[in-house]
Formats: C-alpha cells, structure tokens, sequence
C-alpha cells in the first residue's frame, strides 16, 4: 500500500484576543446609538437594580449618549417627551451620586442645552445643569429618579394583584401614554386579560386619541380577546388609524369573519396591512382564497393570487391554472400552489410558452417536482424533457436535482445551454465540465466552477486543488477575490501559500491579508515559521493601512500571532551516537541529504511534513546508498488512515512493496477503512512477506502537540 506518511505538526490556533474597544462602543461592543436605544426601549424601568443598570450605561456613555437623548426631544406642544425626560433626570441624578461620572454627562448636557427644540426644553435641560453643577456635593440618590408617576403606578397595580383591573381600566384615562401601556402590558403579564376587563377598556376607547385607540385595539389583538370581534369589525368599517390596528388585531385573533373582512380590504387603502395580517392568520384560508380567486379581479385579484402562492395552498392550483392564460401574477403564483399532481401540465406549459412566460413555468416545474425525492425528480424531469419539443428549457431543472444522472446526461449532451445549466447543479460531478467549459474561455463556466468548489467542496485538500487550479484561470480581480474568499475557509498549509501569494497585489492584498488570518486561525497543519511570520507581518501592515475599527482588532490578533511563534528546531546526533557512528539525515531544517520528491516533503518546524496528496506515489530516498545500517525514525499519525512505508534497498521510481528488497508497513491499522486487513498488511509488517505481531496505536497525536514527544508544541496557544 503506497500512499503518503503525515508527520505534520498541527497547532490548535484558537485565540483568546483581548483588546481596547473603539471609541464608543462598550464591552459589548454596541455603539452609543444602540445604547440609548436598548435604554428606551426598556423604561419606564420597574426595579431598581435595571434603573442602575441602564442609568450606568447611559452614563458611561457620555456625553454622546445624553446628547442623543436631548436631540430627540419635541416641542413640548407634542406632549412626547416623557420618556426622554425620565431617562434624561435618572442619568443626571446617577451622574450626580457617582462621581467618574459627573463631567461626562455634564458636557452632554451643556451641549444639548443650546440646541433645545423650545423655551421648556431648553429649561428642563437647564435645570439638569443646575443639579450637576450647582453644588458640588452628590445628591442623594433616589430611587426611580425622575420616574414617577411610573413607579408609583406599576407598585401601586403590583400591590392590588388580581384585583388590579379597575386601577388599570382607570390608567386608561391618563393622557400620558407610557402610564397607559404600563397598565395594559402589566395585565397581559399577570393573566388578567378577561372579557369582563376588555369590554371595560374598549368602554374607554371613545376618550381616547388616535393613538391610544390603536393601542387599545392593539392590546385586544395580542391577547386575541374572541369577545370583541364585533366591536373590531366595527371599527374596520370606520377607518382610519383605528382601522389599521383592527386588522392587525383580526388576523391574530382569527375565525372566518375576520377572514372576509380581511379579503375585502385587499383591494382598499389598507391593502398592504390587510395582505399582512392575511399571511399570518391564525386558520385555514384555503376555502376562502379559492372562492374569493373566482370572482375577483383586478389588484385584489393579484394580491389573493400572491396569497395563495405564499401560503401553499394547493387546493387553489385549479384556479390559478385557469387565471395563468391571462395573468402574469397568475403564473407567478403557481410555484406556490402546485404539486407532483402538476407535473405534467406544467411541463407542457413549460413547452408551450412563449419567451417572457418560460422563467415562471420553470419555476413552477421546479415547485412541482420538491416533494420526490432527488432520484423520482430526476426522472420526472428527464421523462418530460424527452416528449417536449424545446428540451433545452428543460435543462436548468434537470440540473437542479442535483443527482449524478442529471450531470451525466447533460455532460453527455454537451451544448452551451446544457453546460450553462449546470450552473444551477450543487453535484461535485458539475465541477468536471464546468471546468473544461472554464478552461476554453468560458467565464460563466469557471464563476460556476469557482463557487462549486468553494461552498460545496467538503473536503478541505480537494477544495484547495480545485480553487488553485481556478485562480490559474481566472481573469479578473474579482474572480481571484471571491477565490482568496474560500481560501480563507479553507484551513490548509496549502490554502495558506497559495494565499500569501497576493499579499503584494496592489488590488488583492488586503483580501489576501483577510484570507492570510482566517487560515491561520483555523488550520490544524503546521507552517513553516519564515513563511508565517513573513506572511503574518504583510497582512498586518495591510490591516493597518485599511483602517476601521474591525481592523485594529485583526493588527492586535495578528501582533499576538506573530509574538508566539518560534524557529525551527535544529537537531544535533548525541555524543553516544556520534560514537556509535551513526550519521544525522535530517536536522529539522532542510533535506540535503535526500532527493526525490521534495514538494510532496517539506521540512516544516523540525519534522519532514508529508504534503503530498494522498496515494502519490513519488517517494523521497536518501543521497547515499547504505549496506548495512542500523535506521532510526520517529512518526506520527495526524489523520486516520493513513499509509505510508519506509522502502528498504529500493531503486528509485519503483514501487517499494513489490520491487528492491522490501518495504515496512507504516499504517494506521486500526482506522475503520482498514478492518479487512491480511495479517502481513499490518503496522511493521514487512510488506507482503512477514507479518508484524499487531499491537494497538497509541491515539494520534492531538494538533499542537509535538509528534515525537507528545508535548505542548511551541505553536500551541491558550484556548
């Protein structure tokens, strides 16, 4: 068996990367925009511990934070600014209690002040100024500063417990609309939504605003209150901002009322909300869509048509068929309808139809075949291909089953379109073609190709072979940076050179550099030290130089990298073996003392790296010819399976296991491939004339760890 021995040193490259944050981010690296907004989004706050939580980010943040926060306040006419006032007050009174803090939210305030929409913004502002700045003692902290009435209201509903629906009915009277959705959500929250408390609430809905029905509607809907259908209905026919809200809360709630109502908006000024709700509705619609198909038309018509496609509803395929004749939405929508019932029909529309229709009948053929499995659609297709008069049209979906058939049968076919389609094929069998396309010029053939190898190709040293033998071909820089792109996921010694090649390239070199890291960070395969360092040290001036925040991070993660690496050992024979006579073949560095096959065996780190592909059968032999010798050697197994021997008096370019005197089996025998061995196939064995007592491996070698001893590598780093 001559495959290749992998005495590879892998090194675990897994980082623990620490690093100052940008400015105006915080450690969990939001901007001061998500900030403010994780703040709001969470107030009125209703315990203490998030009061000090946010209020402290808030701070932190500052003086950016506050400036935001002031500069979204409104002309106090608006009457929306409570919440912003209560963030606002809770960061000035924290700031005050805490010093660090103090000047921050000072300067953010100061800033803001002159900038105020009015005269009241401005003295809210201004009093904020005055409580920083006007004794120098913190002020004592209280809790909920600038929070009540909120706090207040949600204790006040939280001591009342089930019995709070009357205080919550009541709060609905309030004109602040944070008061009022504290109650709502407060009762969503303890389970005490029931008819009796919802009908009170809609008896508050004439009272309100504009914007407190919706709220009020809206609640209804979240709890999907069946009581109050007719009073949404109602409010459906009026219009509206209300009416908006009703149809949201309709499609939660759900039911065949709600359906039809919901229908007939399609066509009016809220189709789009309606069309929404309709998506999401809690039900069948099946019926309902089928029968509104029929005597529809128009834009609700079309919107039905999009319905039915979105929501698979087959039982509306007959319809759309019928609608498909006249109306492109129609045929749209069959890829959403049809079934393997369909096949035939559409293959024959498919067949039939004039140029501007064929993508949607594709579509809908491909929609048709999805429920076979990969084999029963190949042979759908293909049977159909065969009766049609325009095969070619065919072509893309017999690709898309992805099987070894259709690329076979396309391949055999051999014609632009056939190839063409073949871009639509995940099959690795695609890549064959698709390169011999590549290699006459074809660019579409060879992006195909690329993208094949690059999402597809599971294995990584396969992968590597085909991206190399893409980026020979490639003409444009584009092609070469969508190539270092799946190099970058594609952890291998290889991968790395390949990609260090471009780190020069005035217009690659930063996505080379990109590539450089990625690799590096992942692989298991050991590197040669100058190479990496070399490399690693390119791509960090080239991070440098591009110079966003992300990039400072890959300088400081590469820096780390490159501080960790270490020389190659060199190796020395003892002085006891000195006196023995024996003769050192490899020091660590270099191979002066072989010939052979020097790129599938490469010094790296202090061993002799087998990077040739599995099962080549070039082989590397030592300088000098030796009588009788006493060899010494260590290996390690890296990967499971693997084979390799070491060939005894063997004449070059032959095979060692059947020509010169003989080969030592090197085997991972006890690898699952292996379990039908003869006995002088073994580990130790002499090839095919002695058998070795079988013993079992000690377990691989774990990446970075030293093949010979066992211990931590010096490339090994902290996980």
């Amino acid at each position: 068996m001559k495959k290749t021995l992998n005495i590879l040193l892998l090194a675990v490259l897994m980082l623990t990367v620490t690093a100052t944050p940008a400015f105006a981010q915080d450690g969990r690296q939001r901007t001061t925009q998500t900030i403010v907004q994780d703040a709001l989004a969470l107030m009125p706050l209703q315990t203490q511990a998030d009061f000090n939580r946010e209020m402290e980010d808030l701070a932190k943040a500052a003086p950016q934070s506050v400036e935001i926060l002031a500069g979204m306040l409104q002309p106090t006419e608006k009457a929306t600014n409570n919440l912003l006032e209560y963030a606002i007050n809770g960061v000035t009174n924290y700031a005050s209690a805490n010093a660090k803090y103090k000047q921050a939210v000072l300067d953010g305030l100061r800033a803001a002040a002159p900038k105020a929409p009015d005269q009241y913004v401005r003295q809210f502002l201004q009093s904020q100024i005055r409580l920083l700045a006007g004794d120098e003692k913190p002020i004592e902290f209280v809790q909920h500063a600038g929070a009540a009435p909120y706090a207040q209201a949600y204790d006040n509903l939280k001591a009342l417990g089930p019995n709070a629906g009357p205080a919550i009915v009541k709060t609905l009277k309030s004109k602040d609309r944070a008061l009022r959705m504290q109650a709502l959500k407060f009762a969503t929250a303890n389970g005490l939504v029931t008819d009796e408390l919802a009908g009170k609430a809609v008896g508050m809905y004439k009272k309100q605003t504009e914007e407190g029905k919706a709220d009020i509607i809206c609640w209804l809907g979240d709890n999907k209150v069946e009581s109050q259908k007719p009073f949404l209905h109602k409010v459906l026919a009026q219009g509206g901002q209300p009416a908006v809200a009703a149809i949201e809360a309709l499609g939660k709630i759900g039911g065949e009322d709600a359906a039809t109502a919901l229908i007939a908006q399609l066509g009016g000024d809220n189709q789009q909300e309606a069309f929404s709700a309709l998506l999401s509705f809690r039900g069948d619609l099946s019926g309902q869509v089928t029968e509104a198909l029929k005597v529809t038309t128009g834009q609700q018509q079309n919107r039905l048509l999009s319905l039915a496609s979105l929501r698979r509803i087959k039982s509306a395929a007959p319809v759309v068929f019928d609608l498909a004749k006249d109306n492109p939405a129609a045929r749209k929508a069959l890829s959403g309808v049809v079934g393997k019932e369909d096949i035939n029909k559409v293959a024959g529309l498919l067949d039939a139809a004039a140029g501007e229709e064929m993508s949607d009948y594709q579509k809908a053929l491909s929609a048709s075949i999805k429920s076979l499995d990969a084999k029963e659609q190949y042979q759908a297709v293909s049977a159909e291909m065969k009766k049609a008069a325009n095969k070619e049209r065919f072509y893309p979906i017999l690709a898309s089953t992805n099987t070894n058939e259709s690329v076979e049968e396309l391949q055999k076919i051999g014609s632009q379109a056939a190839i063409k389609a073949l871009l639509r094929s995940t099959n690795l069998k695609a890549a064959a073609p698709l390169l011999n396309a590549a290699k006459t010029g074809d660019n579409n053939a060879l992006n195909g190709y690329i993208n094949l190898m690059g999402n597809y190709q599971k294995n990584a040293d396969a992968r590597y072979d085909g991206l190399n033998t893409a980026m020979q071909l490639a003409r444009s820089d584009e092609q070469k940076r969508v190539i270092l792109s799946f190099l970058g996921s594609t952890p291998t010694r290889n991968a790395f050179l390949l990609a260090g090649k471009y780190l020069d390239d005035k217009n690659l070199g930063y996505d080379a550099a990109v590539a450089e890291k990625n690799i590096i960070n992942k692989t298991t395969e050991d590197i040669e030290y100058e190479v990496v360092k070399e490399n690693l040290t390119k791509a960090m001036a080239l991070y440098k130089a591009h110079g966003t925040a992300d990039d400072g991070y890959a300088v400081d993660e590469l820096k780390k990298i490159i501080s960790e690496l270490k020389p190659s050992p060199v190796y020395e024979l003892s002085d006891e073996e000195k006196a023995q006579g024996f003769e050192l073949l490899f020091d660590g560095t270099n191979l002066d003392n072989f010939v052979g096959n020097k790129v599938g065996y490469v010094p790296i780190n202090g061993c002799i790296n087998v990077t040739a592909n599995y099962g080549n059968e070039s082989n590397l032999y030592t300088k000098k010819e030796y009588r009788d010798f006493i060899f010494r050697f260590e290996f390690c197994f890296l990967r499971p399976g693997v084979n390799n021997g070491v060939g005894i008096r063997t004449p070059m370019g032959v095979d060692a296991a059947y020509e010169g005197m003989c080969e030592c089996q090197i085997l991972d025998h006890d690898a699952p491939m292996y379990a039908g061995l003869r006995e002088y196939q073994v580990h130790g064995s002499v090839y095919g004339v002695i058998p070795a007592k079988r013993i079992k491996h000690k377990p691989r070698v774990e990446p970075g760890r030293d093949p010979c001893s066992g211990q931590p590598h010096h490339r090994n780093r902290e996980r």
